[in-house]
């Protein structure tokens, strides 16, 4: 069996390197108890172990056992934060010589656009532009005309532009009859792909009779995930952000789906996917239901009661490295955060 390390040292070392390849591993983590700080981490050491060798035996402490592979690159996947805001939390997680040496070894995959291009966000808070803001123009008097001086330009009043009226962001096609072809104001067949400014279709993407888009988001985190997986470490970052979209644009059920589908290509293809998700950001139902779709869960909390804080990690499941624990070692761990990241703490195992 191949592993390939999570890149947090001390539970590395307690699971004799890591996790077999093919693992997508669940992330559940309440607000600031270690899930991201945990995916950060894994992403810049297992980065470090390419870029600066020498800067990953130093901080890490080295590989020790027979069978660990690091990955061949790093892809690190935002559903709604940018490149720019992950790069910046990187050197919070981790010492600005450790998130400098790794930087270069790590893809980002910003699909920050796409998602509030789902909702009613205005474009401008959320697209990158040199020009700075400006006021929608004064309405004109009745009868006269909006124009920028160019009388080719000109637009009755009554018809201007409201730059908060954003199109649709799925197609939908109706139909009396399920069984039945019905036919688009264009002459499409239904059956047919039917695309949008907003989003590619295919019939594998219907979430309900009569919709023949895949959204825009699921499409752009589908893609993403195709061109990473396969020996690599890949994070998403965070799965449950898709649950704040309407479920005219995401069903709660194709998220879980494409979670189900992504499971099966990393079994065949290899290599390690960790889904962050936001244990406070949806029911828990819906926190099972990621967790059923995945081969693995860690689940980070805070402890509760006594007089100080304490993050913990606890091992939900981890097929494959779950047994390598000793006995008298259990599945619930203390951590803590240094100059090198997340890790798990000497100071008391949690009984």
């Amino acid at each position: 069996m191949v592993d390939m390390p999570f890149g947090v040292s001390r539970l590395d070392s307690m699971l004799d390197g890591g996790v077999p390849t093919g693992s997508v591993v669940l992330l559940a983590t309440e607000p600031g108890a270690g899930g991201r700080k945990f995916a950060q981490t894994s992403a810049a050491m297992n980065a470090l172990a390419t870029t600066d060798n020498e800067a990953f035996e130093r901080h890490y402490r080295g590989i020790d056992h027979e069978g660990v592979i690091v990955p061949a690159s790093v892809h690190y996947l935002s559903v709604a934060a940018t490149t720019d805001s992950l790069e910046a939390a990187l050197t919070e997680t981790v010492s600005t010589e450790i998130a400098d040496r790794a930087a270069a070894g790590i893809t980002y995959h910003d699909l920050s656009a796409t998602y509030f291009d789902a909702t009613d966000v205005p474009a401008a808070w959320y697209q990158d532009s040199d020009e700075p803001p400006s006021l929608p123009p004064e309405p004109a008097a009745d009868g006269d005309t909006v124009s920028d001086g160019d009388s080719d330009d000109a637009v009755e009043n009554d018809k201007a532009a409201d730059p908060f009226d954003y199109g649709e962001t799925t197609a939908t096609i109706p139909s009396d009859d399920a069984g039945d072809s019905t036919t688009a104001g264009d002459g499409t067949d239904a059956g047919d792909t039917v695309a949008s400014d907003a989003s590619s279709t295919t019939g594998a993407g219907r979430d309900a009779p009569g919709v023949t888009d895949t959204p825009a988001i699921l499409s752009a985190l589908r893609a993403s995930l195709d061109d990473a997986v396969g020996g690599n470490l890949v994070v998403i970052d965070a799965i449950t952000d898709l649950d704040d979209l309407s479920d005219d644009v995401v069903s709660w059920a194709a998220v879980v789906r494409l979670l189900r589908g992504l499971t099966r290509m990393v079994t065949a293809r290899g290599g390690l996917v960790l889904v962050v998700a936001d244990a406070e950001a949806v029911t828990d139902a819906q926190l099972g239901s990621l967790s059923a779709a995945t081969t693995g869960t860690l689940s980070f909390a805070w402890e509760t009661g006594g007089s100080q804080r304490a993050r913990l990690l606890s091992i939900r499941e981890l097929p494959g490295a779950l047994d390598r624990l000793d006995r008298d070692e259990i599945a619930a761990f203390e951590s803590e955060l240094h100059d090198r990241g997340y890790d798990l703490s000497n100071v008391r195992k949690i009984r």
